[in-house]
């Protein structure tokens, strides 16, 4: 299979470099100028040379315009002077224009007849608003970036800001919640300078990128052109800052401290804190004008305190330790002349944290990790013609994690081969003492990036901007995963043993655990065996068209189409007869066509709307499940009534090796004794044929007020499709009368008798997204900016028909166990998002965001798998025989204040010192989590909080 992959691989690298060589059109610039050049009549001129300067760094940009007066400039972000020259005419200049990353900035120029040379000067602001595009999104500027309160200076939690945004903390490092009942859905993808970086693993987390290193970023939440794909949902594009024609740099340093925090609302005391925060940059030029380098360095440093809060007061432990982050990168760029400009960069970005948050759950179930992620990236932009622009870039990305139970276990299945780490993982009726499957773990991701894309306008019947490309990305997995090596014990035959805390005395040594004590409760005990390294290479390649067609003057066609392909995304040739063969195809039909318009009412209103189909990524996950199903196995051990079943399920016999347990498996040989597959997450042909896709619309209307103000609003309406679902235990056959499963203890009744539980994934989800986005902007005038946000939304989604071995069960059943469709789990009614930032003067700075959410729901069950169905579903069935109804709680309302205040001291020559305090949840609103797991001790009491913090520091810049 690997080989066949590296011909694959071999060939789409051919083709790629095959498609540099032609004139591809595509784009990935960061910004672009565009605009026409008439005279004092009104009439076009043609032979106009427009020449932009980036007023930082001294780079130039020029343009000739065509026979309509037409001119359009590919350009970096930031502050540009523009100069118009044509013989005969006065020479006019415009000052005031800032580019934002996505940006396509229109500037139309008058130029008047003079016979001497003679320079007229224009300053203006750029316009706010897009005028030829019907994509829906939103800028986070370099002033926002940098100046708003944002938690732990995780610069990705600003994406709040954005129209359209789900987000609901800033400590997040996705830019949206997960959908659907699996918790890998890609559904963001997010590019640095061009370069998809995102994780594509499924699991472990994202990587961090310093606050330092960001200029700007910009937050897609709808109907993103077919440059851009790997997701059904958002794209976040974020530009790295670089180094301008003066020297410059600064320091930081954050302090955050225990006597700073208000009491945990629901610990109901201060949760200790200490954390230290240090950065520092530096750029400037080489040669100026033309070369430039920027370089950062951060250093985080938190002794942390962790506290669990579970109805057992005895499992409340507290946990010490020191989590750290270090990031650091420098990029540098050349212009070596107008027509070509070169970029190359460097990051690697290095975390420990000790543990997990203390949560409700059992505190063995935390784990620590250590992260690390290193990238490079080099890019060619070359300006082929007045016309055309070509752009390369080639990048790779290591990312590596590993994760580590802070329980021990002498007696661990895997002790003969040196593991001791963590302990058998129990799922009680409402708690667990769970932690990940797969611990210990590390998990690597290695992917070369090959992009290109080149930009070509052209006149026919109106003007054409027409981008195309494609790119290569070789995804390499490899990891080391001791699926459930550990144990996983199913106590789910009764209710919570009265004396759960002495049964478990400490959560660190699983040696003193009474295991024997619970065997009354187990129904099954998995184990697994075998070979637990995997490496594997999924290919992952894209072609697109992107014409965004002037048909009138003020009627412009964003026309697109877009194809991605996936080679290996399940693990085609791994199988696990009879249930899976080798040989599977890949999903090939992911065609997405995309169309777009923006109507000028006039020269400050825009009329957008559009549709288009988005295709979701597949994530390393996926092949990763499959692969550990023919790789390694679980064993799955039914209780036999033995009183120390849960600490000896093999009754005194060793473990057998994976090679002795498939000659013994009853699937192999059907005979008294033989054991029992338990199946993680199958990929079944029938239920994977086709990648998760959504259909998105919108319909809107923006205008700009005067120069500095804008609104916006835009209906939004999102259908989702083949969505992935992973369904708990799907060896299960049903009564046509009740439609209800059959008990899975019923070994004769299973849908394969031979088999223990079978876990199936399934892209059979479907979902519907209704939204009202506004927005209301203003940009720094009159010494401050403000944004304003408002989402009244509703998203519904299903939990998918239930499957009976690996076929969909043919007739309708009971609501609980798949196919009703309701509000989804993280519907959010409304969401308004405020921020601003105000300079009154004297140096001092005033900006803060406020967060209002109301109507978030969130998931409801039983918690019990009164049904008997042996899985993890939602297990909504009580024991009086009433359902749970799905998704039926909703939190309460949250609101969040953040303020930062920040006092400037000039110190002279250019240096200054910025003292800075900053205050989260300013008026300590408790924006309490309510369990909803209606076996839970904890049922309808607070789980979690919010409370006050503080932070202060200093930034010094020079």
């Amino acid at each position: 299979m690997r080989e066949a992959l590296m011909r694959w691989s071999s060939m789409l690298i051919w083709i790629v470099i095959g498609l540099l060589a032609l004139p591809a059109v595509g784009y990935a610039q960061e910004a672009a100028i565009n605009g026409t050049l008439t005279d004092s009549t009104g009439g076009v001129l043609p032979g106009v040379t427009v020449t932009a300067i980036h007023e930082a760094t001294g780079n130039r940009f020029e343009a000739v315009t065509d026979e309509r007066g037409a001119y359009r400039i590919p350009a970096r972000v930031g502050g540009y002077q523009i100069t118009a020259e044509l013989s005969g005419f006065t020479t006019v200049s415009r000052t005031g224009i800032q580019l934002l990353v996505g940006q396509t900035a229109t500037i139309n120029l008058q130029m008047s007849p003079s016979v001497v040379q003679e320079t007229v000067t224009v300053t203006a602001d750029a316009p706010l608003l897009n005028l030829t595009t019907s994509t829906i999104g939103g800028n986070v500027d370099p002033q926002q970036v940098q100046e708003l309160p944002v938690q732990g200076r995780n610069w990705m939690g600003l994406a709040m800001l954005a129209p359209g945004s789900r987000m609901t903390s800033d400590s997040a490092t996705t830019p949206m919640p997960e959908r659907g009942q699996a918790g890998d859905v890609r559904q963001f993808q997010f590019n640095l300078d061009g370069q998809q970086v995102t994780s594509e693993k499924g699991f472990g987390s994202q990587p961090r990128y310093s606050q330092e290193s960001i200029a700007e970023f910009q937050f897609i939440s709808n109907r993103f052109d077919a440059t851009m794909g790997r997701s059904s949902g958002v794209q976040v594009l974020a530009i790295t800052r670089s180094g301008t024609n003066a020297f410059s740099g600064s320091v930081r340093a954050n302090f955050r401290d225990t006597s700073f925090n208000a009491p945990d609302p629901v610990l109901n005391r201060v949760v200790p804190i200490d954390n230290q925060q240090f950065a520092g940059t530096f750029g400037g030029p080489i040669i100026r004008d033309r070369l430039h380098f920027f370089g950062h360095y951060d250093y985080e440093h938190e002794p942390r305190t962790s506290v669990w809060n579970t109805p057992y007061p005895s499992f409340n432990v507290e946990v010490e330790g020191t989590r750290t982050l270090k990031m650091g990168g420098v990029r540098f760029d050349y212009q070596l002349s107008p027509d070509t400009r070169l970029m190359g960069k460097v990051s690697d970005t290095r975390g420990w944290a000790p543990f997990q948050a203390g949560n409700n759950s059992h505190p063995a179930a935390t784990q620590s990790q250590a992260d690390r992620n290193r990238e490079y990236l080099g890019q060619v932009t070359q300006v082929m013609s007045n016309r055309a622009v070509n752009e390369i870039k080639v990048g790779f990305k290591h990312y590596i994690f590993e994760q580590r139970n802070l329980t021990n276990w002498s007696d661990h299945w895997q002790a003969p081969f040196g593991n001791t780490n963590g302990s058998p993982r129990i799922q009680f009726t409402g708690f667990g003492i769970l932690g990940g499957p797969f611990l210990p773990q590390d998990g690597a991701e290695d992917t070369f990036s090959i992009r290109n894309d080149f930009t070509f306008s052209y006149e026919g019947r109106g003007r054409h901007d027409v981008r195309a490309g494609g790119d290569y990305l070789r995804i390499r997995d490899y990891n080391y995963s001791c699926r459930f090596c550990r144990g996983h014990i199913d106590a789910r035959n009764g209710p919570i043993p009265a004396n759960i805390e002495a049964l478990f005395p400490d959560p660190w040594n699983a040696d003193t655990w009474n295991l024997a004590a619970i065997s009354p409760l187990v129904r099954t005990y998995d184990i697994g065996v075998g070979d637990f390294n995997l490496d594997d290479i999924r290919p992952n390649f894209s072609l697109w068209l992107q014409d965004d067609w002037k048909i009138a003057a003020r009627l412009t066609l964003n026309l697109g189409v877009r194809y991605d392909l996936a080679l290996n995304a399940n693990g085609n040739d791994y199988t696990l007869p009879p249930l899976v063969e080798p040989g599977r195809t890949d999903d090939k039909n992911n065609l997405a066509p995309r169309l777009g318009f923006a109507y000028q009412l006039n020269d400050r209103t825009v009329l957008r709307g559009g549709s288009g189909i988005y295709f979701s990524a597949p994530t390393g996950v996926e092949l990763h499940w499959m692969a550990h199903n023919a790789l390694n196995a679980t064993i799955q051990y039914t209780n036999d009534g033995r009183p120390n079943f849960a600490a000896d399920p093999l009754n005194g016999q060793p473990l057998p090796t994976l090679e002795q347990a498939q000659e013994r498996f009853c699937h192999v040989r059907n005979v008294p004794g033989c054991l029992r597959l338990a199946v993680g997450e199958l990929s079944v042909v029938s239920l994977n044929e086709d990648l998760g896709r959504t259909w998105q619309n919108s319909l809107g209307v923006a205008r700009q007020f005067g120069s500095v103000m804008a609104i916006e609003a835009d209906y939004i309406y999102s259908q989702g499709r083949q969505e992935k679902d992973i369904l708990g235990n799907s060896n299960l056959t049903f009564d046509p009368v009740t439609g209800a499963n059959y008990p899975f203890s019923d070994i004769s009744r299973r849908a394969y008798p031979e088999f223990g539980t079978i876990q199936v994934q399934a892209h059979t989800g479907w979902s519907s997204y209704h939204a009202l986005q506004t927005v209301f902007t203003k940009r720094l005038s009159n010494r401050w900016q403000g944004a304003a946000t408002y989402t009244l939304s509703g998203f519904w989604d299903a939990y998918p028909p239930p499957i009976s071995g690996i076929s969909p069960v043919p007739f309708a059943t009971a609501p609980d166990l798949g196919g009703e469709f309701t509000l989804a789990k993280t519907d959010l009614r409304h969401r308004a998002v405020f921020n601003g930032i105000w300079q009154p003067g004297l140096g001092f700075q005033v900006s803060g965001i406020y967060l209002l959410m109301i109507g978030e729901r969130t998931a409801t069950d039983y918690g019990g798998d009164v049904r008997g169905a042996g899985g993890a579903g939602e297990a909504r069935l009580r024991p009086n025989g009433t359902i749970v109804p799905r998704n039926s709680f909703t939190q309460p309302a949250r609101r969040r204040f953040d303020l930062r205040l920040q006092q400037r001291i000039p110190l002279g020559g250019g240096v200054a010192l910025d003292g800075i305090a900053e205050v989260f949840n300013l008026f300590n609103s408790d924006n309490l989590t309510i369990a909803t797991q209606e076996s839970s001790p904890q049922y309808g009491q607070p789980i979690a909080g919010q409370f006050r913090t503080a932070q202060f520091g200093f930034r010094l810049t020079f």
